[in-house]
């Protein structure tokens, strides 16, 4: 008797709220999509190499509308971390690179966005726990007082994109 009474308990529930619990997928659809329609991650990667992601990426980044959205979003507190989440998952939806190459990307789309936002004199949070790139900066600077002066890090970004990167900035002075 108990049990009847949850299951009358949980109906009102999803009645109360508006969803009905049978308006959902079927369990293994996904598995049964037509083959000559493939969603876009289904089909070959836009993009094959890390160099071709990033210049990409880049451009997509410094384009006029874009870059004012990117530089309002790091001014209102966002993360670079979950900026960067967010593009490169968009970019693997919209079947521009494979998930292994997403997550070859991550650093140096990191590397973009914070430099974007230096560029722009922005004191960006690195990510969702606070840490800021200054606290990071500092951290660095602290390791390398007995050893060499450090030098900025730019990842592992091909030397293309730190050109076109170089010709931005000036484009901006």
């Amino acid at each position: 008797m108990a049990e009847n009474t949850g299951n009358i308990e949980m109906m009102e529930a999803y009645e109360k709220s508006g969803v009905s619990p049978f308006d959902a997928p079927i369990p293994g659809s996904s598995l049964t999509s037509d083959p000559n329609s493939p969603r876009e991650w289904e089909t070959p990667a836009k993009f094959s190499t890390e160099e071709e992601a990033l210049k990409n990426i880049f451009m997509n980044l410094t384009e006029e509308d874009k870059h004012k959205q990117l530089l309002n979003a790091l001014r209102d507190g966002s993360p670079i971390e979950m900026i960067v989440q967010v593009l490169l998952y968009k970019g693997f939806e919209m079947g521009k690179w494979s998930p292994d190459l997403l997550l070859m990307l991550i650093e140096p789309t990191i590397y973009i966005v914070m430099w974007l936002a230096d560029q722009a004199g922005i004191d960006a949070t690195l990510d969702s726990d606070g840490d800021n790139w200054d606290d990071e900066e500092d951290m660095m600077a602290d390791m390398a007082k007995d050893s060499q002066r450090m030098k900025p890090k730019k990842g592992n970004m091909p030397p293309s994109l730190l050109a076109q990167m170089s010709e931005f900035s000036e484009e901006n002075e």
